[in-house]
């Protein structure tokens, strides 16, 4: 037991008081003498004893009395077991609503959000006036960064709408970490509402402020089914006017009963491609593969559609695309035109193919092509050395073929710079190809399949004949892998990554004095692949949030006002843009809260389209029970983090009032001196008579 005013004790020394009028007025019998005493003398001794009795328990209650009331007025409390020590002061006090979509769901009291932004307010009704309050939501508001009344806060409760964002409770904590370090409040304290589902409580990475008390008030929730897309792919990244493309689409059940022929439609730019039913057991998820074919080249919009009840929110997913009519390639060559890169690139529509001498380059088109070829360069100079790794690290794809007649030190000093090994010398034993790549993207799809989904080459397949190659004088690097090798191991042609661009290296230029390569029938499906590959790619779809998007290289130069347009509604933002070498990037800043297809535009002119979903994670409404929480709370070594139950057995604000001020033990004093009085009274009264 403690004491909130412990000076009033000085006043117990208010018991000498009923002591010294005890003794002083201690009353004196006279003995009176008569003749016949006996039994009057017995009345005598027997009125004496009761006497002495009488006053004592009167003093004992005036004691008591007294120190009672003393008690009372130093107010003394039990300290709460989490606050064990009551610190006066102003408090600061931060409370955050969680407002993401699971909060829509309803309970015998309402919906989840409305609980919370009630708790939120019983939490302040629970405080002084005159302590500070601040509001956290999943939008991070920079006018929620202050602290304000309890009054403003009230008003500020009020507004707090639903929110596609979804926050993890360690990025929450994070929020108010950085806020509540800002007050200088003695007392601070946090509190978070939410119906803590397990996809976004990462307990185990927060890192609480120790000067703060923190409290976490699970909000309670039925068990709840929920059916969704969680994400799409396409089988296959080569896409073509006019071909037959599938798309991998994974849905996933999160809810504790099995469904069966749910059906799901694909639409493109808003006409039917193709529909199909699915199958899904509980807390599971299944694939389904939509094919269709693609009429027209451009921007390609959408949207997969299910029918899933009570939670319907996330029933569309929507995607875009860009479909390329032709892929640009440029030849750089230094030993004439080459007939095979010729015969290859130009009779075929989906190429657009430009051949030009090292000496005629223009480095500022560079950024135009899919994919540049060089062919037997001798020579690369400083310039084009520096313009052609920019390149690649921007996004472009590089096929290199050696020249015939030497590898000089400025071509080494260039394969230095992409990342890649030089030659150290010519082999010339023959030998033939032995293995290839069959999981690169390169040849995942060229070769047939068995019925087991393998590819199973012949023992004496005809693969090409190596006369002579160049050695490479180090191993590949991690981000490269030999596509094809020889018998010997030797790498044959490498591929791999830099930055954002892919490159691919050849042992051997394109001549059938090196090789029989240039004549074989793996020779096609190698060099379309690696053009078709070169395609620049998009992310099918993003969630909402703060998203930095590539846009397409932007080849003239000038700045351009860029803006995102929602398809279907008159609604559009004009994100920031920065250039980061040879690309633009915009960020939208959660400027964008609602799900759907949008087009970004370079001075009104459509450039790609993005398709925003709300975030998949936030799908899966299984939540922690109030014992699990508890269970990690008290695995953490965080010894200042509590949990607060909404049970309805003890209301919230006397919880925290609780905690705050403990269990204040005045009351019961002045009753005890009620009851000391009162016995007092009650005492002198029974020996009155």
């Amino acid at each position: 037991m403690e004491f909130l005013h412990p000076y009033f004790l000085f006043a117990l020394s208010a018991l000498t008081v009923p002591i010294l009028i005890h003794l002083f007025n201690f009353r004196r019998y006279k003995k009176v003498y008569f003749t016949n005493v006996r039994f009057l003398s017995d009345i005598q001794q027997e009125t004496k004893r009761q006497s002495q009795l009488k006053q004592l328990l009167v003093l004992l209650f005036r004691l008591l009395a007294v120190a009672a009331l003393v008690l009372a007025f130093a107010q003394p409390f039990i300290p709460s077991p989490v606050q064990k020590k009551k610190v006066t002061g102003q408090h600061a006090v931060s409370i955050y609503i969680d407002n993401s979509w699971s909060m829509e769901a309803l309970t015998t009291d309402g919906r989840l959000i409305d609980i919370a932004k009630s708790k939120a307010n019983e939490i302040a009704a629970s405080f002084q006036p005159s302590d500070l309050f601040q509001l956290v939501t999943n939008d991070f508001e920079g006018r929620h960064q202050r602290f304000v009344t309890r009054e403003e806060f009230g008003k500020l409760v009020e507004e707090v709408q639903f929110s596609p964002v979804s926050r993890s409770i360690s990025s929450v904590i994070r929020r108010q970490n950085d806020i509540l370090s800002g007050n200088r409040s003695r007392v601070k304290e946090a509190f978070l509402l939410s119906d803590f589902q397990k996809t976004f409580t990462d307990i185990d990475l927060i890192h609480p402020d120790t000067a703060c008390l923190w409290y976490f008030v699970p909000l309670a929730t039925q068990q709840r089914n929920n059916l969704y897309i969680d994400s799409v792919s396409f089988e296959s990244p080569v896409h073509q006017p006019d071909q037959l493309v599938r798309l991998k689409v994974w849905i996933r059940n999160s809810g504790t009963e099995s469904l069966k022929k749910v059906p799901i439609k694909l639409l493109i730019n808003q006409v039917q491609k193709s529909v199909s039913s699915f199958s899904v057991e509980a807390n599971s998820s299944a694939n389904v593969v939509m094919p269709y074919t693609e009429n027209h080249s451009g921007i390609q919009f959408g949207t997969l559609e299910l029918q899933d009840y009570p939670v319907q929110y996330d029933d569309r997913f929507f995607f875009a695309y860009t479909l390329f009519p032709t892929i640009a390639v440029l030849c750089i060559r230094g030993n004439g035109e080459n007939v095979y890169l010729n015969a290859l690139y130009q009779s075929d529509s989906s190429f657009t193919f430009t051949s030009t001498s090292e000496k005629k380059i223009n480095y500022s088109s560079l950024a135009g092509y899919s994919l540049i070829i060089l062919n037997e360069l001798e020579e690369i100079s400083s310039g084009l050395n520096q313009e052609l790794t920019r390149y690649v690290r921007a996004g472009g794809s590089l096929m290199i073929f050696p020249s015939k007649k030497k590898i000089t030190e400025s071509f080494c000093l260039f394969l230095s710079a992409i990342n890649l090994p030089c030659f150290s010398g010519i082999d010339t034993m023959n030998q033939r190809i032995s293995s290839i790549a069959l999981g690169s993207s390169v040849y995942q799809d060229v070769f047939e399949k068995n019925e087991s989904g393998k590819v199973v080459f012949p023992e004496n397949m005809d693969l090409p004949v190596i006369f002579k190659h160049y050695r490479m004088d180090a191993s590949l690097p991690e981000t490269h892998e030999p596509l094809l090798k020889l018998l010997t191991g030797q790498v044959f042609l490498a591929g791999g990554t830099l930055a954002r661009g892919k490159v691919y290296l050849f042992a051997v230029p394109l001549d059938i004095t090196w090789s029989s390569f240039p004549k074989h029938e793996i020779f096609l499906p190698t060099l379309y692949k690696i053009a078709l590959l070169s395609v620049p790619s998009q992310d099918l779809y993003y969630f909402l949030g703060p998203n930095v998007i590539n846009l397409p290289d932007d080849t003239v130069p000038g700045s351009y006002l860029y803006m995102v347009q929602n398809n279907n509604k008159d609604f559009g933002i004009i994100p920031e843009s920065r250039t980061t070498g040879s690309r633009i990037q915009i960020n939208l800043h959660d400027q964008i809260r609602e799900s759907g297809l949008y087009t970004i535009l370079r001075d009104k002119k459509p450039l790609m389209g993005i398709g925003l979903n709300y975030n998949s994670r936030e799908s899966d409404l299984k939540c922690l029970s109030e014992s699990d929480l508890k269970d990690l709370i008290g695995k953490t070594s965080v010894g200042n983090l509590h949990m607060l139950k909404d049970s309805g057995k003890i209301p919230l604000k006397k919880q925290i009032q609780q905690i705050n001020e403990g269990t204040p033990l005045w009351k019961l004093f002045i009753i005890l001196t009620l009851i000391f009085l009162c016995a007092e009274v009650i005492t002198i009264r029974l020996f009155k008579h």
